[in-house]
């Protein structure tokens, strides 16, 4: 009974080390992701990408897949934080009726490594018009950003 009590007394303190640990983990790796879609939004390339699927866990959207061309490679890739760009973009995320396989995205990409890449769910590709409609918004927007407006 003795050893039970040193046991929890060692324990409970190990537990509570080992769950701040993860808490501190998980929310580096989400500071991570927003600063790398920032600078891709900030700073990446313009592609056009085809929505692929999407791969669920028990029965709810994890992440989605999708191709993209760039100097005639075509790239794979996956995001998995899409659905924080807006609500837009989250919705699509998870209802099928909204971002279907074929359906058209704007990418944006590391340029100096294109396989780096996510997809927007939230500016949806009719026809090469939006996608230069897409590509002036972000343009301006990087102007504003660097002028401080």
């Amino acid at each position: 009974m003795l050893n039970n009590v040193r046991m929890n007394k060692l324990l409970f303190p190990l537990l509570v080390v080992f769950f701040i640990g993860v808490i501190f983990v998980v929310q580096m790796n989400s500071r991570k992701s927003n600063e790398e879609r920032e600078s891709l939004a900030l700073h990446g390339g313009f592609a056009i990408g085809v929505f692929e699927g999407r791969v669920a866990s028990n029965t709810t959207t994890s992440s989605i897949s999708f191709s993209y061309i760039i100097d005639s490679h075509e790239y794979r890739g996956g995001d998995t934080r899409c659905m924080q760009d807006s609500r837009k973009a989250a919705l699509a995320f998870t209802d099928p009726d909204l971002a279907k396989s074929g359906d058209r995205f704007l990418v944006l990409y590391n340029m100096e490594t294109p396989k780096k890449a996510i997809i927007r769910l939230d500016y949806p590709i009719k026809d090469s018009t939006s996608f230069k409609q897409y590509v002036r918004e972000f343009e301006e927007m990087r102007k504003k950003k660097a002028t401080g407006d």
